[in-house]
């Protein structure tokens, strides 16, 4: 009986000193998971108010300041006026610094650029020459144009690959220089011809016609940018945005969306408002996916489609493919050569991977990462596995300074071997993200 009781007394105390520390792990655990998620939610405010908001808010500025350079311009030449080369130069700066931050906002296409089809409103090419040609040529299309209702009639009457930056980069660009003066101030007839196509044979466009088309194009790229602006940032957007929003909604609600079709909330509110209720992320890690997932997408897309297709097009001496948004395969398309006529096209790449950048520093081009950010988040956690990503994220961006330093624009020679390089970098950048993005979510 002694013995009995005494390997009983074992039993329960053996027991009772697993349960502690099974308890004590458990609070461990739980200590864990709370500094977690308050990490979490405080790098998703940094996120969200310095990377997003401020992005957004400096591309619509820049869109609107376009709008009205080219608006002016328009005004002069249809009052005779002659203008300075120093006009046109003023607009293609300004240009040039809306698809900076256009650009530097591709790792956070998701939302109101994924959900109200915003991103290939504005951004879709290669450019329709062909099209645009009849168009321009067309003296009852420019008229309505040039109404005070054009922006609108541009909207829905032009072709998706017309419209947004790229028809305004072949108004104002052609082979890498800005535009003489000289088209627009003596009414020279547009000549413009690729691979032996003369697409204005016949035609007698001038710089005042493209100039009133070019003013159309902006104004809607312009709202567009205010669109963005208001579904992230709501009440805190510029007056001028949202009192274009809201003059745009009262008349076609569908196309004016510019909030969270389930809470009506603001991007921005919904993504902060995360774990409550109200809020589509029932997590904070759900956040951290949909930031990760973002950065992975726009690697992705410099990767196999913006550099991807015309280099494996020049490479290769039989057809090449890719995988089409139905999940077919389509052949590459060696024309598919994002900002040729400005030569942009390396420095639009460079701007995605300094978007993916932004979103992990948690603010805009900072040297060293924010101390509230998913960067941040990672060297506390996971310090070897940071080191990996910060790496590679400097070999992408590394590679594509390269190209630019090369001298040689991507259309004159996407096949070049540092284009081969960038892309397998830009690749190895995915994996890892990917990577980083699975440790987070399970740890």
């Amino acid at each position: 009986m002694k013995k009995i009781k005494f390997l009983s007394m074992i039993a329960l105390f053996g027991a009772m000193t697993l349960f502690g520390f099974a308890s004590c792990n458990d609070d461990d655990n739980d200590d864990v998971l709370q500094e977690q998620d308050a990490a979490m939610e405080a790098l998703t405010k940094q996120y969200v108010n310095n990377v997003v908001y401020n992005t957004y808010t400096a591309l619509a500025g820049e869109a609107q300041t376009l709008y009205q350079q080219i608006n002016t311009l328009k005004a002069k030449l249809k009052a005779g006026t002659a203008v300075a080369q120093s006009e046109i130069d003023a607009i293609c700066v300004t240009y040039k610094l809306a698809r900076k931050h256009w650009e530097e906002s591709e790792a956070f296409l998701f939302g109101p650029a994924a959900d109200f089809e915003i991103d290939p409103h504005i951004d879709t090419w290669p450019l329709d020459v062909a099209t645009l040609a009849k168009d321009l040529s067309d003296d009852a299309k420019i008229a309505e144009l040039d109404k005070e209702d054009g922006i609108d009639y541009a909207r829905e009457n032009l072709t998706a690959e017309n419209l947004g930056f790229h028809g305004i980069e072949f108004i104002f660009f052609r082979n890498g220089a800005n535009r003489n003066v000289a088209i627009f101030n003596n009414d020279a007839v547009e000549d413009y011809a690729y691979k032996g196509t003369q697409y204005f044979a016949g035609m007698t466009v001038t710089g005042k016609e493209e100039v009133i088309f070019a003013s159309a194009v902006a104004g809607d790229l312009r709202d567009k940018c205010y669109q963005l602006l208001v579904s992230w940032k709501g009440s805190g957007a510029s007056t001028a945005a949202q009192s274009r929003i809201a003059e745009l909604f009262a008349k076609d609600a569908e196309e004016w969306q510019h909030t969270v079709k389930a809470n009506g909330l603001s991007f921005g509110a919904n993504m902060l408002a995360a774990t409550t209720q109200v809020s589509t992320y029932a997590s904070w890690r759900k956040v951290m996916e949909e930031i990760f997932d973002g950065c992975i997408d726009i690697c992705g897309e410099v990767g196999d489609q913006k550099m991807g297709q015309a280099y494996r097009a020049a490479t290769s001496t039989v057809p090449t493919y890719h995988e089409g948004e139905d999940g077919g395969q389509e052949q590459d398309d060696p024309n598919y050569i994002e900002s040729p006529y400005s030569h942009n096209s390396f420095t639009d790449f460079y701007g995605n991977i300094q978007s993916i950048k932004n979103s992990l520093y948690g603010d805009r081009d900072l040297s060293t990462p924010s101390a509230t950010s998913l960067m941040a988040y990672l060297q506390q956690y996971n310090k070897g596995m940071a080191d990996e990503l910060e790496n590679e994220m400097k070999d992408a961006l590394n590679a594509l300074t390269a190209c630019l330093n090369s001298g040689v624009a991507f259309v004159d020679a996407p096949g070049a071997a540092l284009v081969g390089k960038a892309i397998e970098e830009v690749g190895e950048l995915a994996d890892k993200l990917a990577e980083a993005k699975r440790w987070v979510l399970m740890n």
